[in-house]
């Protein structure tokens, strides 16, 4: 049985949405975010960048080391939001993947 291609949608500051996360992905694609390596329709590719904007509001850039601005709620949101792309993402790439969100 082939192992399936486990990627992560774990949001870095500043970009990068989707991360390999076993040796089967890392053996196909190239190190790094790997979101524009895969066969993934733009309008998908627009909710990531979408998604990873949102997420970086959830850092005081001004002081980084402060308390996020976001409530709970809005986390709550954020991760309802996360895991719907995950279903996408499943989707469109076929049953050889599977994507799991790494919560903040």
């Amino acid at each position: 049985m082939i192992e399936k291609k486990r990627l992560h949608l774990l949001f870095e500051w500043g970009g990068g949405t989707l991360w390999s996360a076993n040796d089967t992905a890392r053996a196909c694609l190239r190190p790094g975010p790997v979101e524009e390596q895969l066969p993934i329709d733009p309008t998908i590719l627009e909710q990531l960048n979408a998604l990873s904007q949102w997420h970086d509001s959830a850092l005081d850039w001004a002081d980084p080391l402060a308390p996020s601005p976001w409530t709970a709620q809005e986390q709550a949101h954020f991760d309802q939001a996360a895991l719907a792309l995950v279903q996408l993402l499943e989707v469109e790439l076929g049953s050889d993947y599977e994507v799991i969100y790494q919560r903040l």
